[in-house]
């Protein structure tokens, strides 16, 4: 084979999008993925995201076969669901797999050369650059593949900068307690479901350190699952599922369309994206929204600055550590800032008990326009805390109303912090030390 100008290693959201912009761009770009052709675009996930990322990254709505439904908002139970939030938004419920192949075609349609059925068993290093992968190719024979960078979009296996010496910023390993690890059905039931909402459902009981999520498809096909946070006691995902979620009455004899299950990234993104020729997008950077584990709009994010970087790199230079610095800059700030926060926040609700949450809806002490601004800004506005009628609320919670007023103030904290993301390499160890002390110091606090 031929060198290539970029090789994208996954042929997810992120890998397909970054090869579009990268192929439309001029460059000659492979594309490699595990999975056989037919079988591209299919991921098990929640199907949902915001409108707003189409918006900003001027991509079309879904439609036809890919649109399942449009959600005017969140709608949050309390674990005894006798309470509920509702954040406004507007979202699309989509088919996956449809929209997964509209992006696979539109890298497609600019030239990118696909490699379906590829296994990628390792990156190619020489004299400190990342120069290529090595895998096995669909007849089963080692090939090597050499190209001027690399784009990690292998998802939560991270398969290339994961196999980095560990001396490179951009093979930090994520912890356990970082991710979730979540089961899921698609089924069609015999009751009908209101499509306006996705409804997420808040229980240690049945999701410890997670959710349980509905998101309807239609009327009588929901996407329905839940995530659980890996500790040491945690239950199996999918046996929690099968006791709490399909033994409900509404999915009484509920046909099962679909099910499997994945690991998801729960936290910021990984500190440093980049490396010499290579970068990390989607679930490979952790570019999950924290709260409620959101990837389709923040893989296309990254997607978009990790290409249009490349471009500018390929175009002035060589694909060095410090001509790819500035994705590191352009996705913090356009999505990394909001996700450090939420970051700390998602600690926060996984500190709570049951009998916390339940106050907190009772009581209204956080609001459904509180959430939607800490999902859209990062920010937690608790002047709302040190109002009379919220403390008033919070006064036989003591604790609770401590520890809401310490996650606005390190959520603020951590905030400014990532603002201040060098500018090049040499400032990098000493802002990521400042960032590992400042999250130590929350954990004391909420603990």
């Amino acid at each position: 084979m031929g060198a290539y100008d970029v090789i994208v290693v996954g042929a997810g959201t992120a890998g397909c999008y970054a090869s579009y912009i990268l192929g439309k761009g001029g460059l000659k770009v492979a594309l490699l993925e595990r999975k056989g052709f037919n079988d591209i675009g299919y991921k098990v996930c929640g199907d949902a995201i915001g409108k707003h990322h189409f918006d900003n990254l001027s991509l079309s709505y879904p439609s036809g076969e890919e649109l399942d439904c449009i959600f005017s908002g969140v709608k949050i139970y309390s674990p005894d669901e006798e309470h509920s939030i509702i954040v406004p938004g507007e979202g699309f419920g989509v088919n996956r797999k449809a929209f997964g192949r509209r992006l696979l075609n539109m890298a497609l349609d600019v030239g990118v050369d696909l490699f379906p059925s590829f296994h990628v068993s390792k990156p190619l290093v020489e004299g400190g650059f990342v120069v290529g992968v090595e895998g096995v190719d669909r007849e089963g024979h080692t090939v090597q593949i050499k190209s001027s960078v690399v784009i990690d979009a292998s998802g939560f296996s991270s398969i290339v900068r994961s196999r980095l010496p560990s001396d490179w910023w951009i093979s930090e390993k994520i912890r356990g307690e970082d991710t979730n690890i979540c089961y899921r059905e698609i089924v069609e039931t015999k009751v009908d479901f209101d499509t306006k909402y996705a409804m997420i459902y808040l229980s240690k009981r049945i999701a410890p350190g997670g959710y349980w999520w509905l998101f309807p498809k239609r009327s009588n096909v929901v996407n329905v699952g839940l995530g659980v946070q890996p500790t040491m006691n945690a239950p199996n995902p999918r046996v929690n599922y099968m006791r709490f979620i399909a033994s409900r009455p509404e999915f009484k004899g509920a046909r099962v369309i679909d099910s499997g299950g994945g690991i998801v990234p729960t936290r910021r993104p990984i500190y440093c994206p980049v490396g010499n020729g290579v970068l990390a997008v989607g679930d490979a950077l952790a570019a999950c929204n924290p709260i409620h584990g959101g990837g389709i709009g923040p893989s296309l994010i990254s997607a978009k600055h990790a290409a249009e970087v490349i471009l500018e790199a390929l175009e002035h230079g060589s694909p060095s550590m410090d001509n790819l610095w500035s994705y590191c800059l352009r996705y913090i700030s356009d999505y990394g800032l909001k996700q450090s926060s939420l970051d700390l926040f998602r600690m926060f609700l996984q500190k709570l008990s049951d009998d916390d949450l339940n106050f907190a809806f009772k009581h209204n002490v956080i609001s459904g326009d509180d959430v939607d601004r800490v999902g859209r800004v990062g920010e937690l506005n608790l002047g709302v805390v040190g109002k009379v009628g919220r403390a008033l609320k919070l006064i036989s919670r003591p604790s609770l109303l401590y520890k809401l007023k310490v996650v606005v103030d390190y959520m603020g904290k951590i905030k400014a912090l990532y603002g201040e993301y060098p500018r090049d390499p040499k400032g990098f160890p000493a802002w990521r030390d400042r960032v590992e002390k400042l999250i130590c110091e929350f954990m004391e606090h909420i603990s």
